[in-house]
Formats: structure tokens, C-alpha cells, sequence
């Protein structure tokens, strides 16, 4: 699919590009470029449906890796479209342009990752009515802090255990259990 598709694209810098077999491919480019190729992609090369946009916080890197997810109508190719935004407060351009249901993708990446997106209409409570603390999907965002600080703990759970160490010795004593079971039937 690229070796096809790269030519008509030699506009744009492709930072980063990877085929996943016959029909899926990626392709990272700016993000100053990334509305421009988004809009040709539609309009000239027939990916007509916006998937899912999907965000990675690579808060080492500084960035949030964002993936526009394409498809043909078709359905026989599929574009992942890919750009690194600065974490720093970088807004985004809105899709819904090209796209009406980017509307829902970009509400979620504004309240769950504090993404700015420049043009939405409305990026007011999505789903986190009236969230006043760190977006939960950026990773300094501390669940556990959060949940200690915000709600009691029900008695009756004093005694909780480590679910891993429980299901450790749980296994441990099967185990045990089977090898004593082994060593008399021999």
C-alpha cells in the first residue's frame, strides 16, 4: 500500500512510515503538517472514515503520541495517520471539518489527556463532570493518591491482601499440593 501511496504524498515530510501487510500501513509526519494530509488523504485518496484517534503519553519524550486511524470506504486499506504533539499545552486542530465524528474523539483526548483542540464547538464536561485535577490518562495523573484522598474506605476491608501475592500463594500451595500427591502415588 505505501509503495502506491508514498509518491502522491511527497509534499509532506514522512518522518516515519511502516506497512503492516497488504492493507494496513502508518505514517508519521509533523504536526504542523498533519491537517493538510489528512484533508488530501480524504479528498484524493479515498479514506473516507475517520476510525478512532488514538493517544499514547510518552511523558519521557515530552509528547503525546497521537494516531488518526483511516479507512477506506471499501475497507480494504486502512492509514494510520501519526504526529507527536508537545505535552506542554500544543493544541491540536479540530477534524470535524473532515470528519463529524471526530467530534467525540477529540472531547475524549481534550478531557482524559488535557489536549487543547483549536475550532471544537464544545469541549465542556465530556464524561468527568466538573474535573478539577490532573486529565486521568496523562501518566503523572496518581490513581491510587487520587482515590486515597477522595473517597473512604469501606469497613469490612481491613484484611485486604495483595492480589498478586494472594494468587502467588495460592499457586505455590497447588503446587505443593500436587508434587505431595505425586510423591505418594509413587
Amino acid at each position: 500500500m505505501l509503495d502506491a501511496l508514498l509518491p502522491q504524498l511527497h509534499s509532506f515530510e514522512i518522518i516515519e512510515q511502516m506497512q503492516r501487510g497488504e492493507r494496513q500501513a502508518f505514517v508519521r509526519v509533523p504536526s504542523a503538517q498533519l491537517f493538510s494530509l489528512l484533508g488530501l488523504l480524504k479528498q484524493s485518496h479515498g479514506f473516507v472514515t475517520l476510525t478512532t484517534i488514538a493517544c499514547a503519553d510518552w511523558m519521557e519524550d515530552g509528547v503525546f503520541g497521537l494516531t488518526y486511524v483511516l479507512e477506506t470506504a471499501e475497507r480494504d486499506r486502512v492509514l494510520g495517520v501519526q504526529t507527536h504533539l508537545g505535552r506542554d499545552g500544543a493544541a491540536l486542530e479540530t477534524a470535524i471539518p473532515l470528519w463529524p465524528q471526530a467530534e467525540i474523539f477529540e472531547r475524549e483526548l481534550h478531557e482524559m489527556f488535557g489536549i487543547p483542540i483549536s475550532g471544537h464547538p464544545s469541549l465542556g464536561d465530556f464524561m468527568l463532570e466538573g474535573w478539577t485535577h490532573t486529565p486521568p490518562m496523562r501518566r503523572e495523573f496518581d490513581t491510587l493518591k487520587f482515590v486515597q484522598d477522595t473517597y473512604e474506605m469501606r469497613g469490612g476491608r481491613e484484611d485486604n491482601q495483595d492480589v498478586r501475592e494472594a494468587i502467588r500463594r495460592r499457586k505455590e500451595a497447588k503446587k505443593a499440593a500436587a508434587a505431595a500427591a505425586n510423591g505418594d502415588a509413587a
